[in-house]
């Protein structure tokens, strides 16, 4: 009996290292966890602090996330000023130092890729809601996704040396599934090739440059800001006049200008999923871009 309660005691002394040994890693984004999910497998618990069907903007620090981000052994963010509204107010409420900016553990993985529209020269708010540091919406070209994972892959590997060999075979299947898709999605997309397409937001430029359509108008006068009924009058003739095929948007926004636009020509509307998580069906990151590449056939 002595010895059956030493083993159930050193059962009990191992249980807790046995789950502890698994890296908590939060996420700003589903995007960003979808990734790290497929990198760190069973050595990880990743959680994402907005949802992938919500415009991460505008986001807002919740009880909930300071929760999350006060037990977090990493955080990888998207970086480029896309939290910078909401995350700085709730890292400082979580008082969790590993995590914090400039440290170790606070992964910008927008440094590992070349960002779109970087601006030089000084913005201020009437310009509307512009990123200087570029536009960080880059997970929405597959390219830079494998950058992110070989990011995630680094991070965790010097975090976990004993996975790290793990981390990297899991690299190497991501690497390999996502390059495939990306070959197939670009034979399946040719006919965007030159097309000339219109946005609601200037978020999809990273799409453009994966699949090689040209966007050459906004519906928002400015990023951030509401079209007006001048601005939608404006692009009823540049559509006609530019002979504009498409209004890509993400399906968060509001839909009564694009259905106007709709009316008075002949373009086609396409409301995209932005995120892993925007659909219940989209839960991996290759999942994502099948969606996209999906609502672009049904349009065709």
């Amino acid at each position: 009996m002595r010895q059956i309660s030493l083993i159930v005691f050193a059962l009990s002394l191992y249980w807790p290292l046995s789950v502890a040994a698994k890296i908590t890693i939060i996420t700003t984004t589903e995007d960003v966890a979808s990734i790290v999910h497929e990198i760190g497998g069973n050595q990880v618990n990743v959680s994402s602090l907005i949802q992938g069907n919500r415009d991460p903007h505008y986001a807002q620090a919740k009880p909930s996330m300071i929760r999350q981000l006060s037990r977090a052994d990493l955080l990888f963010v998207i970086g480029a000023d896309m939290e910078v509204g909401w995350l700085p107010a709730a890292l400082r409420n979580a008082r969790n130092p590993r995590i914090q900016a400039g440290q170790e553990a606070y992964i910008d993985l927008s440094r590992s890729v070349d960002l779109i529209g970087v601006v030089t020269t000084s913005v201020s708010r009437a310009d509307g809601d512009v990123h200087a540091k570029g536009n960080p919406h880059y997970w929405l070209n597959p390219l830079n996704g494998l950058k992110m994972a070989q990011v995630i892959t680094d991070t965790l590997s010097q975090h976990s040396p004993q996975h790290s060999t793990f981390f990297a075979s899991q690299l190497l299947q991501f690497n390999t599934k996502l390059q495939t898709a990306y070959a197939q999605w670009q034979t399946q997309l040719s006919f965007l090739q030159g097309k000339k397409i219109m946005t609601y937001h200037t978020s999809l430029d990273y799409l453009a440059q994966a699949f090689g359509f040209s966007i050459v108008a906004q519906l928002e006068p400015k990023p951030g800001i509401a079209p007006t009924a001048a601005h939608l009058r404006g692009l009823i003739k540049t559509i006609k006049q530019e002979n504009i095929h498409y209004l890509l948007m993400e399906q968060f926004y509001e839909q009564g200008s694009a259905k106007l636009l709709q009316r008075q020509t002949d373009i086609r509307v396409i409301r995209i999923p932005q995120s892993v998580g925007a659909n219940t069906e989209i839960n991996t990151y290759t999942e994502l871009f099948e969606s996209i590449v999906s609502r672009f056939q049904e349009a065709h």
